[in-house]
């Protein structure tokens, strides 16, 4: 609804002439990131994806989310994302599942090995619904979040995942979140097994890279700690209101155009001129500490990668389909950043329906994996975790924070 909204903003804002139309749409902008990262001062760890504390909780070095991140990550998220940041809805929705199993374990009173479980189960559930994808979401708690499979975990995330997917599927729709028109691919031959695999090592090398352009920012924001953050993030607002003005197709999460780049092979010049700025803009965003996750924006990132990687393959005679290479590297992608690849094949499976590429997806998902790991790259949660306080307190003191 949000993106909706602002669509229709941009479009009277060119209509209302450069002066009223531009100054309005960057008060708006502006105003949305100030108040967005505003809120957070009530919940601190409400910034960001907020992921990173879901899994600090589980390892013993947080505690579990509280009641005020709830309010703080569903109108701090709905202001930065509906007013045209890069930032993905997963992450507020995984921090707000999060904080309802804490609070639901602290108000029954439940032992605190059962309420981690609850609030890891309501974590993955979060994810489930963002996405519509209930396995997904599942997996993403047992792969990425506690790296672990014990029955009574998978029986609490199950049951969770199962009563939360199907109230936001009643509410709206059980259809995949992508509206993929060509959902059949041929099993790849040969000559495409050897081109998935040159592509798996690709998208490991520019997950790799993707992940330290997002520290990278974060340090530099981090630099000028002497600024307020209201005033950064309002600085960022700036930007996302020229984007909205110039090329409003490419702020927000990136949900809409992922979707047109699955259906449609763009010109490879529009191609790179999408990937070059989300490349930027998406970690730019992501830096000021307002409420967002990274999923949206690295799912649209390993799409563009596909194409990119499609068209190149075509200048040495190997022709394969650009909107196939494009699915496959948004799982890809996952595998790479988030070291996540099962989570990042199943999301994508359940989000495109495009069951015909489970093979390639799980391919060049695991030779991407590998890839990231050969060059000793944290994955992009590890590394956000590492950078919370309590985390390096206990890296100073010699205590294991890297796990598996």
């Amino acid at each position: 609804m949000a993106d909706k909204y602002r669509n229709q903003l941009a479009s009277w804002a060119h209509t209302a002439g450069t002066f009223e139309g531009l100054l309005t749409l960057i008060a708006i902008c502006v105003g949305c990131a100030v108040v967005g990262r505003f809120l957070v001062r009530f919940a601190p760890t409400a910034g960001g994806s907020g992921i990173q504390y879901v899994e600090a909780m589980w390892h013993n070095e947080h505690e579990p989310a509280r009641l005020p991140i709830l309010f703080v990550k569903f109108f701090g998220g709905l202001l930065t994302l509906g007013s045209g940041m890069a930032l993905g809805r997963e992450g507020p929705t995984v921090q707000m599942g999060a904080s309802i199993g804490g609070t639901l374990g602290r108000i029954f009173k439940l032992d605190y090995t059962k309420l981690k479980f609850l609030t890891i189960a309501s974590a993955g559930t979060g994810l489930g619904v963002a996405f519509s994808a209930p396995l997904g979401g599942a997996m993403f708690t047992f792969e990425e979040v506690t790296k672990d499979i014990k029955p009574s975990l998978v029986i609490s995330t199950m049951l969770c995942v199962l009563v939360g997917c199907s109230t936001s599927m009643t509410i709206l729709g059980a259809q995949p979140d992508y509206d993929v028109i060509q959902r059949s691919f041929a099993i790849p031959n040969v000559k495409e097994v050897f081109a998935l695999i040159l592509f798996g090592i690709f998208i490991g090398a520019m997950g790799v890279l993707y992940n330290k352009s997002v520290l990278i920012l974060l340090n530099l924001n981090d630099y000028f700690k002497h600024v307020l953050p209201e005033v950064k993030a309002g600085i960022v607002g700036i930007v996302v209101a020229l984007l909205l003005w110039y090329a409003p197709y490419l702020a927000g999460g990136g949900d809409n155009l992922g979707q047109d780049m699955l259906n449609y092979a763009y010109p490879i010049q529009i191609v790179l001129i999408f990937g070059l700025i989300r490349w930027i803009f998406a970690p730019l965003c992501y830096s000021t500490g307002v409420p967002g996750g990274l999923f949206s924006p690295l799912l649209l990132m390993g799409g563009i990668l596909g194409h990119v990687f499609a068209w190149a393959l075509g200048l040495v005679g190997i022709e394969v389909s650009p909107l196939a290479f494009c699915a496959v590297g948004m799982s890809a992608f996952f595998g790479a950043t988030i070291r996540a690849p099962f989570t990042g094949v199943l999301l994508i499976l359940e989000m495109t329906a495009c069951w015909d590429l489970t093979l390639a997806m799980i391919g060049a998902s695991a030779v991407a994996f590998f890839t990231a790991k050969c060059l000793k790259d944290l994955p992009i949660y590890t590394a956000l975790r590492l950078r919370i306080p309590e985390v390096k307190q206990l890296q100073k003191e010699g205590k294991q924070v890297l796990f598996g």
